[in-house]
């Protein structure tokens, strides 16, 4: 049996453990651990004013939006406001992105999100973010973002697409002015899941409903499951003066605001263009069309496209062959449609598509064929014809007279 040792040679070895533990900790020369420091929850940009060497605040504000962004950690764990001062920024600054693209792409914990904040200068200005050149002016890829009272584009040719969206980035817009110039790409465009959601005014080059020149698109597109919607409705609007609606690719649009008016002036470009499953739901919006081109169609569906529409009222105006031209599988669901101009032929519907609404006005040509279904429910308008049904189609009159073939 081994004999342990005496009782006050163990007390001295823990009298000298613990004095040892002690001195090492206060040893000058030890690693000392650093506390993370907390982000500001409140930055000030000013192109004007600012210096990005400066604290951020409001008495020293930075000069770019990149160094703002710079400033924020990975991850964002608060919510961050960041104040900018109204007037011209020509550059994103080019930290740790282009100068030409503002990049915006941080992890953030559940519930966080980095506003960008537009505030009028002491001329009544507002923010214009005019770099040009880029992918998009503004590209979210990442984390939760707002956007609010700022104009985005300056009306220059080398300012094809306003906000690119994908996912898993989600941007709010909140009365935002768009001025891009483009043949027929996206003041707001999301695609691979991103989500845009719309608040208060939105405006895409409004000024241009009544004459638009060369290379004036600015629409807005949702593709490959990107969503575009609005999240509110009360004091919520949206307004094109050059542009459309376009859903394709499991992509979809979501209106649900007090009102909304799209005018196409371009070549090829229906004010509502779906297809290939894409979708808009007009939420019980009153919404006013107008394709500007005599051949181009107000609403315009193919391959599976699809609008829901209601307790909407659309009012379709112009001068165009068709309206509404519906093929390959394609629907479109409605409460109240207006005419309102020159239209020889009211809806033509091919290739398995449907049609379910009902017309105030005149309703002049209406046609299906091949497996088409038009259902003209009780209106207020009078039927001119000529109707047709070719192929398999059938076209339903609210008399319940039925035309088929």
């Amino acid at each position: 049996m081994k004999a342990r040792p005496p009782f006050r040679i163990m007390v001295l070895f823990a009298v000298l453990f613990l004095a040892g533990a002690a001195f090492g900790a206060q040893d000058p020369g030890a690693p000392t651990v650093q506390r993370e420091q907390p982000a500001p929850a409140t930055l000030y940009v000013d192109p004007a004013q600012g210096n990005d060497q400066n604290a951020g605040d409001k008495t020293h504000p930075l000069r770019t939006i990149s160094a703002a962004i710079a400033r924020l950690p990975e991850p964002v764990k608060q919510t961050t406001t960041i104040h900018l001062v109204g007037g011209l920024y020509s550059s994103t600054g080019g930290q740790d992105m282009a100068d030409d693209s503002l990049e915006l792409m941080r992890r953030m914990r559940p519930g966080v999100v980095v506003r960008l904040v537009g505030q009028r200068d002491e001329r009544g200005t507002l923010p214009a973010l005019a770099w040009e050149g880029g992918v998009a002016v503004v590209q979210v890829i990442e984390g939760n973002w707002s956007i609010e009272n700022v104009q985005i584009g300056s009306g220059t040719l080398r300012q094809r697409r306003g906000v690119a969206v994908q996912g898993p980035g989600h941007v709010t817009l909140k009365d935002v002015t768009f001025r891009t110039r483009s043949l027929s790409d996206a003041g707001i465009y999301a695609h691979r899941g991103g989500k845009v959601s719309l608040r208060g005014a939105i405006k895409l080059n409004e000024h241009l409903h009544e004459q638009a020149g060369a290379e004036t698109f600015a629409g807005i597109i949702a593709l490959d499951h990107g969503l575009v919607q609005f999240a509110e409705r009360k004091g919520a609007s949206l307004d094109i003066g050059n542009g459309s609606l376009s859903a394709s690719y499991y992509g979809v649009i979501e209106l649900g605001c007090e009102s909304a008016r799209v005018t196409s002036w371009g070549e090829q470009s229906n004010p509502l263009a779906i297809n290939n499953g894409g979708r808009i739901d007009l939420h019980s919006t009153p919404t006013r069309l107008c394709a500007k081109q005599p051949r181009n169609t107000p609403i315009g569906l193919e391959h599976d496209g699809h609008i829901l529409a209601e307790g909407a009222h659309i009012l379709i105006e112009g001068t165009n062959h068709t309206a509404i031209v519906l093929q390959k599988a394609s629907t479109l669901t409605c409460n109240d449609l207006e005419l309102r101009g020159e239209f020889p032929q009211t809806i033509a519907a091919m290739s398995g598509s449907m049609f379910v609404g009902r017309f105030t006005g005149k309703v002049t040509g209406v046609s299906a064929t091949t497996g088409a279904t038009v259902n003209l429910e009780a209106d207020e308008g009078t039927i001119i014809g000529p109707v047709t049904a070719t192929h398999g189609g059938q076209v339903s009159l609210p008399d319940r007279n039925v035309f088929s073939k």
